[in-house]
């Protein structure tokens, strides 16, 4: 009985961080006037949630706080993290809009004229195409959350990743979509869960099944440059391309 009511807690503590993550996303998406804050609140988003993931990794019996001083906290966290991210995770999310909109008006174009015999093999390529972009987009911002690299070494990182460990991008890519399913299925999770479900789980998959590794954060050691955490002198190998391992 105590088993399953910890279990309760744990799921509803996880509920209320992930409204409170979305909430500031949505926040911090609009003060950025939605084309210039959606790509930076979605870093931050992926930056406080590599921080919790190795909170819970590391010290798994303190629970994150939720009180006000632990939302004040997550609120900084977030604000701060927002701010650092702003030209690269912009210079990101860029890059990915202009090869989604490649992708959806080549698509568009190959299914509005007649061309024959080639048509449906041009629509399969694109499919094909479309999906690769999906699970590059899913993994590019946990990775983005743990590398300082530029779009298009992210990118790099991402395909690497999706052919050297496919079942984890599988897994990371699946999870997303099942959650997007439901979003489908039950409207009312969106404002509730948003972004910061899949992301989580994203998240989750990519540590959990040890893609990505670091030792414990040491308190007070140093900030990386973008300045996402206070981090450890062996901890910041990471953020310069060193530990994406068996990728």
């Amino acid at each position: 009985m105590h088993h399953l009511l910890d279990w309760h807690q744990r799921i509803g503590r996880l509920g209320l961080r992930l409204l409170c993550l979305h909430l500031l996303w949505m926040a911090w998406t609009l003060r950025g006037g939605v084309l210039a804050g959606i790509f930076p609140a979605t870093a931050a988003l992926h930056g406080v949630l590599r921080d919790d993931i190795r909170h819970a990794l590391h010290y798994p019996g303190e629970p994150l706080g939720l009180d006000r001083a632990g939302r004040r906290a997550l609120r900084t966290r977030f604000a701060g993290l927002w701010r650092a991210e702003f030209g690269p995770a912009n210079g990101l999310g860029a890059v990915l809009t202009v090869a989604w909109a490649l992708v959806i008006v080549d698509r568009i174009v190959v299914g509005t004229l007649d061309l024959g015999g080639l048509g449906p093999v041009l629509a399969g390529g694109l499919t094909v195409a479309g999906a690769v972009l999906g699970v590059l987009t899913v993994l590019v911002w946990p990775l983005q959350a743990h590398f300082d690299d530029g779009a298009f070494a992210l990118l790099r990182r991402s395909a690497v990743l999706a052919g050297g460990r496919p079942a984890t991008a599988a897994l990371a890519a699946l999870g997303v979509g099942v959650i997007l399913c439901a979003y489908y299925v039950i409207p009312g999770l969106i404002p509730v869960l948003g972004v910061a479900a899949p992301a989580a789980l994203a998240t989750s998959a990519l540590w959990r099944t040890g893609v990505l590794a670091a030792p414990p954060s040491t308190p007070h050691a140093g900030t990386t440059p973008h300045g996402k955490d206070p981090i450890g002198q062996s901890d910041r190998n990471e953020r310069t391309g060193r530990t994406l391992q068996h990728a």
